[in-house]
């Protein structure tokens, strides 16, 4: 997937990109194809399309695979704002195909409004005649802010698609902005690597975003057109890793630990029902473990759910022992938490998501203040081995505060 926020970080390639943009502009004015000089602004935003191009297919080369780079060319990203996006950037990919530096691939459709599929570029040899292509300079790259760290989405359509809302800027969006762009400074100088990419080079994540160190900004994502749903991080690498693979990277020269509250969602349902915290593990309805994991998915419907559930959550009822129907299982569960029962089905998740959101940015910006690198997880973080001690610290500390309660599960696990 292009990422319009790549740019050069070295003077070496910072010269390579404009020598490259200098030849297409050379040549589109050799070919009669434009009449005009650009002005010195649309000349820059030009200089910046070609910039974020290259940046894009040098990262690409380093992956080794034969994947393509999706860029966008409909009209609702073109012209949604961003500096690199515009005519100028449809102008560039057309000069690099038209030199043959860059092959176009299938150009993007539309499927459905749920499916579509994207268009696609790839380099072509000549291209490493202007770019560090052999071996693919990839440390010579990094990634700037978005534009926008607050975004406000509205609810999923019946296609499962959410847009972006444009807001007005208020005194509290722009406290989230500022605490967004606090984290994104301290996490930019922070000494964060992957094991094996200077080895085997980079890979691709599940998100089709590509897993390198210096992707690390973060933005956060508001819910359902309001401020009091949702609110969770995104951007950063190490969300687009499979689980399995967490274990490259590397924290302060150190392999990490990851630290995470225990059973938060129910947790802070117990909170908001002024009930006292259960002790042991929530999820445990049948005892030694047995159809743990079906619970959790369960219980989480629940209180995502508007109204009674009438079929199993997706990939939830294998995970129950044989014989239990839907019925059965939540009259368990509202059995065991007696105290929240009336909370479940009213639509609670999202407002949950938000507490569990604030008290992550609550933990990310004190961990920061002692000097202490943490990558979000949503409800938990990863931080070197070992400063996993002042991070499980620091995360009862911030339950305890929301709580009122002095009953934190804050559990560390040590990635080997």
């Amino acid at each position: 997937m292009f990422d319009p926020q790549l740019r050069a970080k070295g003077a070496e390639l910072r010269a390579a990109v404009r020598g490259l943009a200098d030849t297409l502009l050379a040549h589109e004015a050799a070919s009669g194809t434009r009449k005009r000089a650009r002005k010195e602004a649309d000349a820059a935003k030009f200089y910046v399309a070609v910039e974020a191009l290259a940046c894009n297919l040098i990262l690409l080369k380093a992956t080794g695979s034969n994947a393509k780079l999706a860029v966008p060319r409909s009209h609702a990203v073109i012209w949604q704002g961003n500096a690199v996006l515009g005519q100028h950037f449809l102008t560039a990919i057309a000069l690099l195909s038209a030199m043959g530096l860059i092959a176009e691939g299938r150009r993007g459709y539309r499927i459905s409004d749920r499916s579509k599929m994207p268009s696609l570029i790839e380099s072509r040899e000549h291209l490493a005649d202007y770019l560090p292509f052999t071996p693919p300079e990839w440390r010579a790259i990094h990634r700037i802010d978005d534009p926008v760290l607050v975004i406000l989405k509205g609810g999923k359509d019946e296609n499962g698609n959410a847009a972006t809302i444009a807001h007005r800027e208020t005194a509290r969006s722009k406290k989230f902005t500022n605490q967004v762009r606090s984290i994104n400074g301290f996490l930019r100088d922070a000494d964060i690597e992957v094991a094996g990419q200077d080895d085997s080079g980079l890979s691709l994540g599940r998100d089709g975003q590509i897993i390198a160190p210096h992707r690390r900004s973060l933005r956060r994502i508001f819910n359902n057109g309001t401020w009091l749903h949702g609110g969770r991080l995104a951007g950063g690498f190490w969300m687009s890793m499979e689980r399995t693979e967490r274990p490259r990277i590397r924290i302060d020269g150190q392999r990490a630990a990851e630290v995470d509250y225990g059973q938060l969602f129910p947790r802070l349902a117990y909170v908001r029902a002024g009930a006292p915290q259960p002790e042991g593990d929530l999820y445990d309805v049948f005892g030694s473990g047995t159809g743990r994991d079906g619970c959790k998915k369960l219980m989480n419907a629940l209180l995502f759910s508007k109204g009674p559930l009438k079929n199993w959550p997706e990939d939830t009822h294998r995970h129950f022992p044989d014989g239990i129907n839907l019925r059965t299982a939540v009259e368990m569960l509202v059995a065991k938490h007696a105290p929240i029962a009336h909370l479940f089905a009213k639509g609670l998740g999202f407002q949950l998501m938000r507490i569990e959101s604030d008290m992550l940015i609550e933990v990310l910006t004190e961990l920061a203040s002692a000097g202490v690198t943490a990558l979000p997880l949503h409800d938990a973080v990863l931080v070197a081995k070992s400063n996993a001690g002042v991070a499980q610290e620091t995360m009862g500390a911030v339950f305890r505060r929301w709580s009122r309660s002095p009953c934190a599960i804050v559990s560390v696990k040590f990635h080997q």
